[in-house]
């Protein structure tokens, strides 16, 4: 294993490692630290369609926005929470996500630390500096991408010094095991080892001290050589992960890994990378199968990540459209007009051709799948019983049915916390299966978001019909069918979106039809 910090250091955080005393504690074995690697020959195999597609269609509508009130409010309170959550992460601080959520809102304040986060007010206003100097830094990496500078060691360097401002001492753990305060070194390579205990009390090398230097310039080299070939969420994965294989700091190592990644995204016109205390477990995860060589982990966290953004960024049209003033209103309306407008709205028409073929293929699998499984639940059927059966159906677009499962469809939406838009394109395919309980399987094909972005959803749910005493039926037990939501878009190229969404498919009927043998063994 290469790089990274592991849970239950000796140190204070989980994600920092301990600077030794010169000396590994005695009585420990080692992991011995191997150097850096380039990128995998296949790294470009790893990236996402599906975020390729949605930073295109972010870069494309971006323009409208950004110069907005309401985007100005979210790129202040996306920063406000990157600066608050890489902090947590380290166990530079904990709270509730109460806390920090009100924090997002109203700012960086001592007194709402101190009040909301149960801290006497002395160690809240140290607090607001280390969530001030981290504040800086991921404002300022805007600025380092608008001057189109370079990644240099000296850039690192300056990083670590911000973050560490007001951080003084960090802890060390001597050869005897006694855990000392010692003077932060800021700015600087360390020149101590930093190497983590793990849980089974084997010592992680980190890079030797003597070796930072020429490790640093190998990932900067290899980093430069490959930043125009790779896709953004491999290129921001691999440099955080090598970063963090080298450690080459005394202290401050996490923060900084998570502002190079940051910068990666930057550069592509994207977004800050936020990892929440929520995802640590998983983080962590992924970092250490990093350490083993597979990158593909963290880089699916990263994209998650970067698609939450970019999702959010794009559903402010609605709100920006609304907040605007009565010529900023008219001026958006005079430009539907033009050409480039006229343009880019057939472009975006596009994705309901696809969300027909999604529509298309949903039907044809579930229709198969029902035949199959009719068949064979006849031969099931008790004596003096209707028949056991399973069937499908569905309703396009333009049917008169499609407004059906509107409660279901809006229920699961609220559970995965998007805006289901049912307005301008709605369909839904349905699988029933009939034995003593009567069984639904429901993928339902949408809008997301408030406005006609060029995004959809297809959602699975599954619920049980049951009698009502006024005559009719009425469902109970909604839940979702998938992990995740599915999302597509019109930059997407079309059999991209379709591999992908067999792939969801066949998941989320393995899910529902695993729900719908439970119904039937209790």
């Amino acid at each position: 294993m290469v790089g990274t910090a592991h849970p239950n250091c000796i140190f204070q955080s989980a994600l920092k490692a301990p600077v030794t005393a010169g000396v590994e504690p005695k009585g420990e074995q080692k992991m011995p630290y191997r150097r850096i690697e380039a990128f995998p020959e296949d790294a470009a195999k790893f990236g996402s369609s599906e975020l390729k597609a949605l930073g295109t269609v972010w870069r494309e509508q971006k323009e409208e926005l950004q110069e907005t009130g309401v985007f100005r409010d979210f790129l202040k309170k996306l920063q406000r929470e990157w600066a608050i959550e890489t902090g947590i992460i380290e166990r530079l601080y904990v709270w509730d996500r109460g806390v920090t959520e009100i924090l997002i809102e109203q700012g960086i304040d001592s007194a709402l630390i101190a009040h909301r986060g149960g801290i006497r007010r002395d160690e809240a206003d140290h607090i607001k500096n280390i969530i001030d100097d981290q504040l800086s830094i991921v404002e300022g990496l805007f600025s380092h991408i608008k001057g189109e500078q370079p990644l240099t060691e000296h850039f690192i360097r300056g990083l670590q010094a911000q973050f560490t401002n007001h951080q003084d001492y960090t802890e060390a753990l001597t050869a005897d095991g006694d855990v000392i305060r010692v003077r932060l070194e800021k700015g600087t390579y360390k020149t101590l080892p930093n190497n983590p205990k793990r849980p089974d009390g084997e010592i992680h090398e980190y890079c030797p001290p003597e070796f930072a230097q020429e490790e640093m310039q190998r990932l900067i080299q290899w980093y430069h050589e490959n930043e125009s070939l790779l896709p953004v969420e491999v290129k921001a994965a691999w440099l955080h992960h090598r970063f963090t294989q080298i450690h080459p700091f005394q202290d401050g190592n996490g923060r900084v890994a998570r502002a190079l990644a940051s910068l990666a995204f930057l550069k592509e016109g994207l977004f800050p990378l936020v990892i929440r205390d929520a995802d640590r477990q998983d983080y962590i995860g992924a970092l250490e199968d990093a350490d083993y060589g597979d990158l593909r982990p963290l880089i699916a966290i990263f994209t998650q990540r970067q698609k939450e953004s970019i999702l959010h960024a794009l559903s402010l049209e609605q709100h920006a459209q609304q907040s605007g003033h009565a010529d900023r209103i008219i001026s958006s309306a005079l430009e539907v007009l033009k050409d480039r407008q006229a343009t880019a709205r057939k472009r975006i028409g596009r994705v309901y051709d696809y969300a027909d073929n999604l529509v298309t293929i949903a039907e044809t699998r579930m229709k198969e799948l029902a035949e199959s499984l009719d068949a064979q639940l006849r031969e099931f059927t008790p004596p003096d019983q209707n028949p056991y059966q399973a069937y499908s159906n569905s309703a396009r677009n333009d049917s008169q049915r499609r407004h059906y499962f509107y409660n279901q469809i809006l229920e699961v939406a609220q559970k995965f916390h998007y805006f289901a838009n049912l307005e301008r394109y709605r369909a839904w395919i349905r699988m029933s299966i009939k034995t003593q309980e009567n069984f639904e399987f429901i993928v339902s094909v949408h809008g997301y978001g408030p406005s006609d972005t060029g995004i959809m959803a297809a959602s699975a749910l599954t619920d049980r019909r049951v009698e009502k005493e006024d005559g009719g039926t009425e469902p109970i037990g909604v839940q979702p069918a998938s992990v995740e939501l599915f999302q597509f878009n019109y930059a997407e190229p079309p059999e991209s979106t379709t591999d992908r969404f067999r792939d969801w498919l066949e998941s989320a009927l393995a899910i529902a039809l695993g729900e719908w043998k439970r119904l039937i063994s209790t």
